[in-house]
């Protein structure tokens, strides 16, 4: 089981390298990478709450951090919704070089309510831009600011592997 997992640990950075290529080297519409990566938008009525820069650093940690691929697969599992069930697999990508070269930038911070905000960020891989400008969202679990695993597995699908995570079904 452990083996399954990491060959498909290793085939998911295997093709994050090869859409990086595909997204750097043929030009890809920047839209139909961000549509194809967008988890939707969380929806209210009222107008989005103004968030303190101290939120605003917050949720930007959280990302930044989670999307490490040098950082402790423990501490990005305290950092994703459904943390408990990313572990295996944030071990095993931690296991993976490939994964190591894996970051983000967060452009955007806008906070939807006191529980959700939307996040633009951008997904680097050895520093280059392979994903820009992606819509995520980023939930607040009791009080820590974490990337929503829709977010999460909208990335992990673009990979076909989302299915194969259950905290993705």
């Amino acid at each position: 089981m452990r083996t399954l997992r990491f060959r498909r640990t290793t085939s998911l950075f295997g093709l994050i390298a090869l859409t990086a290529a595909a997204v750097i080297g043929c030009g890809d519409s920047d839209e139909n990478a961000a549509a194809a990566t967008s988890a939707p938008a969380a929806t209210s009525s009222a107008a989005p709450a103004a968030a303190s820069p101290e939120t605003k650093k917050e949720i930007t940690n959280a990302f930044v951090t989670f999307f490490d691929g040098k950082a402790d697969p423990a501490t990005r599992a305290g950092l994703v919704e459904k943390g408990d069930e990313f572990a295996p697999f944030l071990q095993g990508m931690a296991a993976d070089p490939r994964a190591q070269g894996t970051s983000v930038t967060v452009s955007a911070v806008e906070v939807v309510d006191d529980k959700t905000a939307d996040v633009t960020y951008t997904l680097l891989l050895g520093g280059n831009p392979v994903l820009p400008d992606q819509s995520g969202q980023a939930i607040k679990e009791g009080d820590t600011w974490k990337v929503a695993s829709m977010t999460f597995c909208a990335l992990l699908a673009v990979q076909g592997t989302g299915e194969a995570i259950p905290a993705c079904s």
